[in-house]
């Protein structure tokens, strides 16, 4: 990837990984409502999204988008956080039909909404039933940062923490 990362969109977070470790080159986060731009450039790009995940954390819910790009030969991963209380991130499944069905599991399972998805309906659970069967409680969800590693940094918007130390803060406070 370039050093300009989207031409439509500012990064919060890029950051260089192993891919001997993690199988992606590059992580990047950005705001929720940027992510249809950023499939947009990505598809562009001729990158090739393999699939969107969903993870229930304390600071809410880390849709992940996994993205291949054959002709450049690297994975990309892009994070984006929807909002614990109202989780509802724009559809990408008018750029990458595959999302489609990624999307609506998510929803299933997770009850996160995304905005301009054309039939967002339950995929795999009984529509009559119970929904959102992956929420964890309030005890038993983490926090982000203490289940991934950011990788080298390489670009870091000012004010964007998700992935800082909250003790290393306090300790420079001191």
């Amino acid at each position: 990837m370039s050093e300009k990362w989207f031409e439509d969109v500012t990064p919060l977070m890029v950051a260089r990984c192993s891919y001997e470790a993690t199988g992606i080159n590059y992580s990047i986060f950005l705001e929720a409502e940027d992510i249809h731009k950023a499939a947009l450039e990505m598809k562009g790009r001729d990158y090739h999204l393999e699939d969107v995940s969903a993870a229930h954390f304390s600071e809410g819910y880390l849709l992940t988008y996994h993205f291949s790009g054959f002709s450049a030969g690297e994975r990309i991963v892009i994070r984006v956080l929807a909002d614990l209380g109202d989780p509802n991130v724009p559809s990408i499944a008018s750029v990458y039909q595959g999302a489609d069905w990624h999307e609506r599991e998510c929803f299933d399972f997770f009850g996160i909404h995304f905005s301009g998805h054309p039939n967002l309906l339950p995929l795999l659970l009984d529509p009559e039933g119970e929904s959102s069967v992956l929420l964890k409680d309030e005890k038993t969800r983490g926090d982000i940062r203490s289940m991934m590693s950011s990788g080298e940094v390489i670009f870091l918007k000012e004010g964007f923490n998700l992935l800082e130390n909250p003790a290393a803060d306090e300790g420079d406070a001191q």
